[in-house]
């Protein structure tokens, strides 16, 4: 037996044919084929009147016809006269044959030797071997219900190279980039038919891993047993890559067998079952009066007609990009029901799962199905809706005004664990699906273009900083503390190092991330797309990009919120390009003439358009934020604070001042009651020990409403107290408000990121 090589493939071409009279036939048919080329959206395309194909083209290839029929690719049932050359790869044993009825002039079929049925699933690896055994030619595989004739018995085909157009004008296809490394990248064909990827490689291993990725995010239809593909590969000696060696491959996903025109009547009729062959550029018509009337038209609308929806293919390549992923905490209860939409597997065991769900915490452990878990880690098998699932009973807006519960939808992966004696829902999600919610929850996604692409940017760096920023306490193994307290003085500030089993969660205190529940709109996604991997820096490093929803006009510094690190991109301005000058907000009485003010800033506005834009339905619900007035008797301010601290101060007394950031916002302040005083910070332990929820901000003033004497009589106790307060948030980096009002008034994207983040950089990482 002689062993495989494209020479020791064309001895067995020119033995056969010596021999074996009907592909000597056929073979000498293809001088006659007639051949027209045409152009289908700029791309060359040739259609062959073969009538030998009409074997292949009107094959039955329906359960009842397959059974009923010998298989023709079994050794036993081939003609005597069929020889061909055994090669054994990783996954299956093969047989390199002459192709009786040929498109090529050399052409190929490559049957396993056992009866198995057509799947590309596991020897995608053999594909790729072969393609380089055989280097004159390029391999091609039709799925079951893609144009193999035989789909009851797995085989490959292959024909010389220069045949087909796809392969010769390879370089020229217009594709964009979904993910790339070193020399093996993941492309989608933007020319020619919709459904197209382009894999290219130097490394069978990572050509593998890869084609493994897409394959797993392709629906595979119900009563079938694989996505609906057609491949091409090749194999070149490339010295432009490392090794001198590359890989092609053609990817077509495919939503029917047959068009329409197949089985029309009269006139309308084509019989024309594309295939790879097809597909690569090449149009098979076993009938005369087919070839003579197609034109590219009628090409454009099969292709258009058997192709994956434009829906479900950019669900697809989303799910492909390259992108940093990121796990996300939901939803934390002792109870979680929840709903996998498409078919799912578990980690764990590999089961098949769909459909409604419950999870309960037990033992210690996670309860599903009658059986106790660790963990529950649920992967999809689909991209699109086919890989989301819903969580029942979400709460969100934690602690404040407007906290509810509702149904969340999600996309990707699910894990369900244990967290101090409950269960937690986390979220597993691409970096820029993720970003996607982010902004249509942040703010409303018919926001203007280059505030979506400014919130994509700064959210997208925020995330990535904190993961970095996490991974770097951990490593240090030095305690992290987020708080400083004596018998005087409580600082504590909150930050999302608060979560050890997931990188954020989906509530204020880090992102609101409300999955796919937040309708987001094209406008959105474009953003998102216009802006992949980009992201703040600041001397090569990821700049930690806090935003807020409005500064009150002039910014606050980082380190007045959280830990004491200065960082010289998060420094005060004033939010306004035509007044620059700066009150100093750290000394009481410019603070106090500030806030009682409303000064000229970006965010100093009532346009209920561009207000529209940041502000949600539920956000909507608060009617002042620039400047803002709260005001409290003095029972409800005591039992407040009582609640929210868990500290009896008695009546209160004064609410003094002790230190104020660039932005006039309270770092610490002192409550002065009749059984104890105490000074507390930083801004948030402010807002919340002095809200329900949290205040709007920490940059207010105080006025004591008179009062009776306190049972000393040396102590006056106010009747209430009014709170002056000016901006929404924290007022570090970004404002929202402002930075609407910069998109309306005609600031690109960049220009808005560099007047909040000083001196800052914009780079794409990915």
């Amino acid at each position: 037996m002689s062993e495989l090589s494209s020479k020791s493939v064309q001895a067995l071409i020119d033995s056969q044919l010596e021999v074996w009279q009907q592909a000597k036939d056929n073979y000498a048919a293809l001088s006659g084929v007639t051949v027209k080329e045409l152009s289908l959206n700029g791309f060359p395309i040739k259609v062959q009147f073969n009538p030998a194909r009409i074997v292949s083209s009107a094959a039955k290839v329906d359960t009842k016809s397959i059974q009923e029929r010998k298989c023709f690719l079994c050794e036993n049932n081939r003609p005597q006269v069929q020889t061909g050359i055994d090669y054994k790869g990783v996954a299956g044993d093969y047989t390199v044959l002459v192709n009786p009825f040929p498109i090529f002039p050399k052409h190929l079929t490559i049957p396993d030797r056992s009866h198995v049925n057509q799947e590309i699933k596991g020897r995608y690896e053999d594909m790729l071997h072969l393609s380089a055994v055989l280097d004159e030619y390029v391999l091609f595989y039709n799925g079951p219900k893609c144009g193999a004739s035989a789909p009851d018995h797995m085989h490959f085909q292959a024909g010389n190279k220069g045949f087909l157009p796809v392969e010769v004008k390879v370089k020229e296809l217009r594709k964009e980039v979904l993910c790339e490394k070193g020399c093996t990248r993941l492309s989608a064909i933007e020319s020619y038919m919709r459904g197209g990827l382009l894999l290219e490689t130097t490394s069978v291993k990572e050509g593998v891993e890869l084609f493994s990725k897409v394959y797993s995010k392709i629906t595979v239809k119900e009563g079938e047993w694989e996505p609906m593909l057609n491949i091409l590969a090749w194999y070149v000696k490339d010295g432009a890559c490392d090794g001198g060696e590359k890989w092609y491959t053609v990817i077509f996903i495919r939503d029917k067998h047959r068009p329409s025109h197949y089985f029309a009547e009269g006139d309308a009729n084509i019989l024309l079952s594309p295939a790879s062959v097809d597909l690569g550029g090449v149009f098979i018509t076993p009938l005369e009066k087919d070839y003579k009337k197609i034109t590219a038209k009628e090409i454009s609308e099969i292709l258009d007609e058997i192709a994956i929806p434009a829906q479900q293919m950019d669900a697809i390549k989303d799910a492909l990009r390259e992108q940093p992923n990121v796990s996300v905490g939901i939803m934390h209860e002792k109870e979680i029901d929840f709903v996998l939409n498409g078919p799912y597997v578990l980690k764990e065991s590999g089961e098949k799962v769909e459909g409604m769900q419950a999870a309960r915490i037990s033992n210690g452990g996670v309860l599903w199905n009658g059986k106790e878990f660790k963990e529950l880690h649920f992967i999809p098998r689909g991209a699109g809706e086919q890989a989301t699932f819903w969580l029942k009973g979400v709460t969100i807006g934690v602690n404040f005004h407007w906290e509810r519960k509702e149904d969340q939808k999600f996309g990707n992966e699910l894990k369900i664990i244990v967290e101090n004696g409950k269960l937690t829902a986390v979220n597993l999600i691409g970096v820029e699906d993720y970003l996607t919610s982010v902004i249509s929850s942040e703010m409303s996604a018919t926001a203007s273009e280059e505030l979506l692409k400014a919130h994509a940017v700064i959210s997208r760096s925020w995330l990535l900083a904190q993961i970095e920023k996490n991974k770097e306490i951990v490593n240090s193994k030095q305690t992290y503390s987020a708080c400083t307290q004596t018998e005087t003085e409580l600082v504590k500030w909150y930050d999302r190092e608060d979560h050890v089993n997931f990188d954020v969660c989906a509530d204020d205190h880090c992102q609101r991330y409300q999955g796919l529940t937040r309708a987001s709109t094209k406008k959105v996604r474009e953003a998102v797309r216009d802006t992949w991997g980009e992201l703040i820096t600041w001397d090569g490093k990821i700049c930690d990009a806090r935003f807020s929803k409005c500064c009150g006009g002039v910014f606050e510094e980082f380190q007045n919120c959280w830990e004491p690190v200065k960082y010289p991109y998060l420094v005060k301005v004033r939010d306004s390009k035509t007044v620059t000058e700066i009150p100093d907000l750290t000394k009481e009485s410019e603070a106090e003439k500030w806030i009682l003010s409303s000064p000229e800033a970006f965010c100093n506005t009532t346009d209920k358009k561009v207000l529209s834009q940041v502000l949600n339905n539920y956000d909507q619900e608060t009617v002042n934020f620039y400047r803002w007035t709260q005001e409290y008797s003095q029972k409800e301010l005591s039992s407040l604070i009582l609640e929210r601290s868990g500290v009896d101060y008695g009546d209160i007394i004064d609410l003094i001042p002790v230190e104020r950031g660039t932005s006039g916002r309270l770092l610490k302040l002192k409550i002065v009651g009749t059984k104890k005083t105490m000074t507390i910070g930083k801004e948030l332990e402010i807002r919340r020990t002095l809200s329900t929820s949290h205040l709007y901000s920490s940059a207010f003033v105080v006025e004591k409403i008179s009062g009776e004497k306190a049972a000393d009589g040396k102590t006056t106790v106010p009747s209430g107290f009014k709170l002056t307060g000016a901006g929404w948030g924290h007022g570090v980096g970004l404002c929202q408000i402002g930075a609407a009002v910069m998109g309306e008034q005609g600031y690109k994207y960049k220009e808005i990121l560099l007047h909040y983040y000083v001196n800052a950089s914009i780079e794409r990482r990915y």
